[in-house]
């Protein structure tokens, strides 16, 4: 297959759309990271998804909108909560589980009877969306449990004669995947922590969120059963920023043959070391991660990332650094 690389001037962004409708993938921007598109009522289309990425068949999907009005379309049910979430936080880097409608195929849901639905926040996106016509599933648009892609040329690298198009928009803004929140119960539950935190979400429902850590508890969530974010080299996570530690460890790496590369927040303390900048603040290293890890998996043998951030974005960001590490924490 041929891929295109399209633009967003009217005629192909109507291409885009028409490649949607006819059962293509498009692979597109949103403000966390670019997703790959397949028409939502075409089960042929979605399962292609799982094709293209390699992406394991159990794993559910999110189906994105443009328009808050296609919501009834998709979920079953819209309680009082799930109702104040979409007036006040969407569109927003937020994804909100709800029952499902029988139309939604299984395919989708991964058998479950709740479904994942996101409204992004990107005009690009929602221009796209729009120009298709019909609600669109989305994963990202990487080769399954590689960094995600937080621009178009990253999207190529895994893409490019697997999909019918790739939509040449702007970078990332956020960089990480979006908050996903259950609302399928009376509990509201964060499933998969991102940019929208639980104390915005609270602030909205007027009751505390619930956060799931146990990954076994995440059964019904998008994104979260299986191996990240993963860099082609082996990494070390260090989460209290000793600077002894990670001297000494990066030497050892050394003395075995490695090319290792340090991802801090301050390279001037680690002079003669190979390093690169992980950012100065929790914003700057999520919009970057994904892409640092692309980056750097390119030049280096041995990824050692310092982290030390707090917060809820700190959270967001220590929840994808361990998966990058595969736990590896040093």
């Amino acid at each position: 297959m041929q891929t295109k690389y399209l633009t967003f001037c009217d005629q192909h962004l109507a291409q885009a759309g028409q490649l949607i409708r006819e059962g293509q993938l498009v692979a597109f921007p949103t403000e966390t990271v670019y997703g790959l598109g397949a028409n939502a009522w075409d089960e042929q289309a979605v399962l292609s998804t799982f094709q293209a990425k390699g992406r394991p068949s159990d794993n559910p999907l999110i189906v994105h909108i443009w328009d808050k009005g296609q919501i009834p379309q998709i979920a079953r049910s819209i309680c009082d909560m799930a109702q104040k979430v979409i007036d006040q936080l969407m569109p927003a880097p937020l994804t909100i589980v709800l029952p499902k409608q029988p139309t939604i195929s299984n395919v989708i849901t991964a058998g479950l009877d709740t479904v994942a639905i996101r409204m992004p926040m990107s005009k690009q996106a929602r221009d796209f969306l729009q120009a298709c016509q019909v609600p669109v599933t989305a994963p990202s648009a990487n080769t399954s449990s590689r960094p995600s892609p937080t621009n178009w040329q990253r999207v190529a690298e895994d893409m490019d004669g697997k999909i019918a198009a790739v939509l040449c928009g702007d970078a990332c803004q956020v960089g990480i995947e979006s908050t996903v929140l259950d609302l399928s119960t009376d509990t509201p539950r964060i499933l998969r922590p991102g940019m929208v935190s639980p104390q915005q979400i609270a602030a909205v429902i007027g009751q505390p969120v619930q956060v799931i850590t146990n990954p076994k508890d995440k059964v019904n969530s998008p994104g979260v059963r299986y191996k990240h974010y993963a860099p082609k080299v082996p990494m070390a996570l260090n989460l209290d920023g000793d600077k002894q530690k990670i001297a000494d460890f990066y030497n050892q790496l050394v003395a075995l043959g490695h090319n290792p590369v340090l991802l801090v927040a301050d390279t001037n303390q680690y002079p003669g070391f190979n390093c690169h900048p992980i950012g100065k603040t929790n914003q700057q290293v999520a919009h970057n991660l994904f892409e640092n890890l692309r980056l750097l998996e390119n030049k280096y043998t041995y990824i050692i990332a310092s982290f030390v951030g707090t917060g809820p974005l700190a959270d967001s960001i220590l929840n994808r650094l361990t998966k990058s590490a595969g736990n590896n924490i040093l």
